[in-house]
This record gives C-alpha cells, structure tokens and sequence, in this order.
C-alpha cells in the first residue's frame, strides 16, 4: 500500500475489510458448489443401493471420506451392503470433490448368545432355487435393457455413475443362469467414422465387461464384441435415432459340454 494509505487508518481498515469480504465470497461460492455436489452424490448413492436391495443403507461424505452408513438388520446384511456399495459407487470414487475412499460406519444389533439348533430337514436334494435357463435369462436381460440402456460418458468408455444401479441387476441376472455363456454387444450409432466407432463399441462392451467381472461374475463366461454401426436398429438422423442405436445387448447361450 501506498504511504497515503498508511497515513489514514480509516482507508486502511476499509481496504483490509473489503478484501477480507471478497474473500469470504469467493471461499463460500466455492463451499456452496462443493456442497452441491456431495449432496447430488448422496442422493445418487441413495439410490443405487436402494436398488441393490439396501434402502436402508446410505452415503455420508466427509471431505474425502465416503462412509457406508444405517442401520442393517444383521451383520451379514452389513456386510452384503457394503460389498455392493464398494462395487456400485466405484465410478464415483475419485472424482474431484467427491470422494477418495470409502468406509464402513453401518451398524448392525449384537448377535444372540441363544442360538437354536436347525430343525430337521429332509435329506433330498433340491435344484437351486431362483436358477433360469440360458433361453429365460436372455428373455428377462432385453426385458431389463429394453426399459433402460446402459450409458458411458460422451464418446467415451468410461461407464457413467447412474448406470451401476442396472449393472447390479444385470449382475444378479447373470448369477441366476450360472451355466450360460454370456457375449456382451456394443453398438453405436452411425456418426462420424466407422472404424473408431467400431474399436469404441469393442471398448465399451470390454468396460461392461470387467464391471460384471467385479462384481463376482466368472471371466470365463463373458466375452466381449463391439459391432460399431454395422447393425443399426433405426437408420434415421434423429437424435431419437441415435440414441436407440447407441446400446449394449447381452447375448447367452447354454456352456458347451
């Protein structure tokens, strides 16, 4: 500061005031985008593991910590939550002004020291239970991928956040045909050059891929192919066009003897 400024106090503590304002402005804009985005993540989280079967578990982020957080009914149930919560909230850790890693803060009641013994069951063998052919489970996975689509960020592989509720149920699918071979399709639309589109199909159907593969399903079953836009569904130049041509499809058949 000049000598004029020093030379009166009031203009001084006027300036430090206003800069001290400015400040406070810029750090709370900040703060207030910060907010918004952990309380859009919250409320994505909610509803990913409300899908996965846990509506009673939610996220909690403290600055770079996401905790797992509620109450479940049983330590196994605990444990089922955040296993799926650490496979579904994947894509959101590590993004900037989310979160880094997540913790396991849920809680769950003592268990009984009074533990009553089975009671006696018949010695059959019973198939398992909820098992669906290879022909019923490609039935219910263009049921599912019929209502909703797996998405990707733009021209990109990389999975988008909101679709790890669908890959979760797809997973579950895939573990109810355990005897089938799964081949994952990626199809694009028909916009700009066919090569890349072709070798960006066979990445996002590798992507879908080795989502499922962490979520427990065999490498041994699943096989990505990417079509680019050679099978196109609606041959218009409409966005509603493209978009249905922009897919993935699952396609199972019966494991070889």
């Amino acid at each position: 500061m000049s000598r004029r400024w020093w030379g009166c106090p009031l203009c001084t503590l006027l300036g430090l005031a206003g800069l001290a304002l400015l400040a406070w402005l810029l750090i709370g804009r900040g703060e207030a985008k910060a907010d918004a985005v952990r309380q859009r993540t919250e409320a994505d989280a909610a509803a990913m593991l409300s899908a996965a079967g846990f509506p009673w578990a939610r996220l909690q982020i403290d600055n770079e910590v996401g905790r797992l957080v509620g109450e479940a009914s049983s330590l196994p149930q605990r444990a089922a939550a955040y296993a799926a919560a650490s496979t579904a909230l994947l894509p959101m850790m590590g993004v900037p002004g989310v979160f880094a890693r997540l913790e396991d803060g849920q809680t769950a009641p003592a268990l009984s020291l009074e533990v009553k013994p089975p009671e006696p069951v018949a010695p059959t063998v019973k198939p398992a239970t909820g098992e669906l052919a290879a022909q019923d489970c490609q039935v219910e996975m263009a049921r599912v991928l019929a209502s909703e689509q797996i998405r990707f960020q733009l021209a990109s592989a990389e999975l988008a956040p909101d679709s790890a509720p669908l890959l979760v149920r797809l997973h579950g699918l895939a573990q109810r045909c355990p005897q089938a071979q799964l081949q994952v399709e990626g199809h694009t639309d028909a916009q700009g050059d066919a090569a890349a589109n072709l070798r960006l199909s066979q990445r996002r159907a590798q992507a879908v891929v080795d989502a499922l593969v962490r979520q427990g399903v065999s490498a041994k079953r699943l096989q990505a192919q990417g079509h680019g836009e050679a099978k196109l569904l609606d041959t218009g130049d409409t966005p509603e066009a493209h978009g249905r041509n922009r897919r993935i499809e699952f396609h199972l058949a019966p494991k070889a003897p």
